[in-house]
């Protein structure tokens, strides 16, 4: 899943393989292997592509339909962006070291699959 939407994302922007290992800071033969499926991108990459292209990981992992997040209710989306203990929260993340962020997120994911 992963391999076909770099592929397609890529074509849809008209870019070359090389063009957008460039971009990526990887090796195009390494680039390569990603639509191939014979490796896949470390998390940092991954996160490149996403942002690169506009979409979220979940859909690059073929976890999600949707390329972007959705809110159906833009009022519950101002409340919940301008609540304080969420803003705390998203300044305390971030001012966190890499390896905590991480070890967050991944408790974020399964707490995610337990819902």
């Amino acid at each position: 899943m992963l391999s076909q939407r770099m592929k397609s994302l890529r074509s849809k922007k008209k870019l070359t393989q090389s063009e957008l290992a460039k971009i990526l800071g990887v090796a195009r033969t390494t680039y390569a292997m990603y639509e191939q499926g014979q490796r896949e991108p470390d998390y940092e990459t991954l996160q490149k592509i996403a942002d690169y292209f506009e979409v979220t990981v979940d859909y690059l992992l073929g976890r999600e339909e949707k390329k972007t997040p959705s809110w159906s209710d833009e009022d519950e989306f101002d409340k919940w962006v301008n609540d304080p203990e969420v803003y705390k929260f998203y300044k305390e993340f971030n001012d966190s070291p890499e390896e905590r962020r991480q070890a967050l997120l991944a408790v974020w994911e399964i707490l995610k699959k337990q819902k």
